[in-house]
């Protein structure tokens, strides 16, 4: 199975047992596919963001093409970085095209409480205020 389809697979056996958490999504996720990451959202940012073995992307654009190319890809934003600060970040697995608005790619995500989502665009995981200052980063597998 070519890696990107090896992603969407991993994310949809992880969904139904961890839609209620984004960082716990995205940390079961990465352990199916062998990647190591731990902590929370705004530990997850921090690892994108400066751990070696991470590749920072320029935007959403190049998140999509990352994972289209089978690239493990992450996108987040810590709380303290929120238009309404908060202690809580969020993060996503970013899955490739399609784009919405040219600019959002698709994403599997939890969110705390419950609510995540399956392989819909991150313009609806962030607010208008905050969707253009997501990190996004690579990780090959």
């Amino acid at each position: 199975m070519p890696d990107a389809a090896r992603i969407k697979a991993v994310c949809e056996a992880c969904f139904d047992a961890n839609e209620d958490d984004c960082s716990k999504f995205a940390r079961a996720v990465a352990a199916g596919l062998g990647v190591s990451l731990a902590g929370s959202a705004n530990n997850i940012v921090d690892t994108i963001e400066g751990v070696p073995g991470w590749v920072a992307l320029d935007d959403g654009v190049a998140a999509a093409d990352a994972a289209e190319n089978g690239k493990f890809v992450l996108g987040g934003l810590r709380g303290s970085d929120q238009a309404n600060p908060s202690e809580h970040g969020h993060v996503v697995v970013v899955v490739g095209p399609p784009l919405a608005h040219g600019a959002y790619p698709s994403a599997y995500w939890g969110r705390l409480g419950g609510g995540g989502q399956r392989n819909q665009t991150v313009n609806f995981a962030w607010n208008a205020e905050d969707r253009d200052s997501v990190s996004y980063a690579s990780h090959d597998l």
